[in-house]
């Protein structure tokens, strides 16, 4: 049977929120207060969105602490605001055991969680887009223990609002979707090379219907595993794996309790490059080893692997445990829903009614508001791109299609932002840059691609 043609993907207005340490490196650590220790982050808000009502802290007026100036764009979002967190950690082992202990823990961690955030990024979370406009927020932290919390579930909260869609990561980098045959299904590869896949996954992929395919790879050596999904050119892989995070710093996935048998994020990465690999799901397995505390080290892994993992696709991890009702049909209408729409944020919408029991959170690196297409399509094209010239699409005004036009603000972007800091550099030492009227010419012709991208996208699905 035929897959649906998916409908045009819909336009997101973006928030980004950017948290970094508000002490530098190298200063003393932060005291332990009953217990517990505090620490504080800056949170720099971007969004062409207009917030003035929210009444958000001012950025040039916010002191780094000695820290680096935040970058006044990023992903051609303007840096709008400033806000504050505090967070009085918790052990890892005390947070993770809230998710045993029902709903009631879990909505007591997320009345926690929220006491650690400023007013403004309160008002922020209060922010519920309109039907059939979408909103995107992007939380972006640097600090790799940022990645450990449930920042979805303050965003979210008990049932997820309608059109809001909350992901991690950078909107600085765009992947174009992957383009599909008309007849062809979404390919799924199922790693496991222990065979300790739990079973509510393996129910939830038992006969997903037309349109999608899944395929338990035999091989119980993960790396060759991996290599021949890569080869068959499978569009999803779905890794079931334990994990650890030595040190509590990078995580790394694992597969049979040696150390050897290990997957960093960087190799990963380098083994995915240039493969029709567009999204990455890791599920912990049936009986995930503990750590520390009695509790799994998985999910802590899972965090810090993607925390690390900015070469890599799109991931769709689970961060902490889940019932296995829950998980069954989680992963269930998610890629029913993904074969569809070809759209993860939408399938995620979908299959997230209700964020609290549901710790997957998605890490983004599609930030065109769909993976995949149909070749064959009615794919809209701009009558006018404004290219100038300049850039990696053609001089002229030259029809393109939005993964056209992705794919030049995903070079061209990395490009203008290493001369910006090229820029500051030369004022630092008292000179004057010789590139400023290109950066300020490459500055409007991006601007001017991503208005022209938004009003491609203003049709709604």
């Amino acid at each position: 049977m035929t897959p649906a043609s998916a409908a045009p993907p819909s336009r997101y207005h973006e928030i980004l929120v950017r948290v970094a340490p508000l002490c530098p490196a190298g200063r003393p650590a932060p005291r332990a207060t009953g217990g517990r220790v505090c620490r504080r982050y800056h949170a720099w808000i971007y969004t062409k969105l207009a917030l003035a009502s929210l009444e958000l802290g001012d950025p040039g007026a916010a002191d780094p602490g000695g820290a680096p100036p935040p970058a006044p764009e990023v992903g051609g979002l303007p840096l709008v605001g400033h806000e504050e967190i505090a967070v009085h950690w918790l052990s890892y082992a005390e947070y993770l055991s809230s998710f045993y202990g029902g709903e009631e823990a879990l909505l007591e961690l997320r009345r926690r969680v929220a006491g650690s955030i400023s007013r403004g990024l309160r008002a922020i979370l209060r922010l519920r887009p309109r039907a059939p406009q979408r909103l995107r927020i992007w939380w972006s932290p640097e600090s790799p223990e940022l990645e450990d919390l449930p920042w979805e579930i303050l965003f979210l909260g008990e049932r997820r609002p309608p059109c809001l869609s909350v992901v991690r990561g950078d909107p600085g980098r765009v992947v174009p979707p992957l383009p599909l045959r008309p007849e062809q299904p979404l390919r799924i590869a199922v790693i496991d090379p222990t065979g300790g896949a739990p079973a509510a996954l393996a129910d939830a992929l038992e006969d997903l219907g037309p349109g999608i395919e899944v395929a338990w790879i035999e091989e119980d050596d993960a790396r060759k595993a991996l290599s021949a999904s890569i080869r068959a050119g499978f569009e999803v892989l779905h890794v079931v794996a334990d994990g650890a995070a030595p040190l509590g710093l990078e995580g790394l996935l694992e597969f049979s309790g040696d150390e050897e048998d290990t997957l960093s994020p960087l190799e990963l990465s380098a083994m995915l490059r240039g493969s029709n690999v567009t999204i990455l799901s890791l599920t912990p397995p049936e009986i995930p080893r503990v750590g520390h505390g009695g509790m799994p080290t998985v999910h802590h892994a899972f965090a810090r692997f993607c925390h690390d993992s900015a070469g890599c696709p799109t991931i769709v991890a689970q961060l902490g445990p889940m019932h296995p009702r829950v998980s069954r049909e989680f992963w269930r209408a998610f890629y029913q829903r993904l074969a569809a729409a070809l759209d993860v944020e939408d399938a995620m919408m979908s299959a997230s009614e209700r964020p609290l029991m549901t710790p997957v959170v998605l890490f983004l690196r599609h930030r065109f508001g769909r993976q995949f297409t149909r070749q064959g399509d009615d794919t809209r094209r701009s009558p006018a791109w404004p290219t100038s010239g300049a850039g990696q699409t053609p001089a002229g005004d030259v029809p393109l299609t939005p993964a056209q036009v992705t794919a030049d603000l995903s070079c061209s972007r990395d490009l203008l932002d290493a001369a910006r800091t090229l820029e500051a550099r030369y004022a630092s030492l008292g000179f004057e840059f010789p590139g400023k009227a290109l950066i300020e010419r490459e500055s409007q012709r991006q601007a001017g691609l991503d208005e022209a991208l938004d009003q491609s996208l203003a049709e709604e699905t």
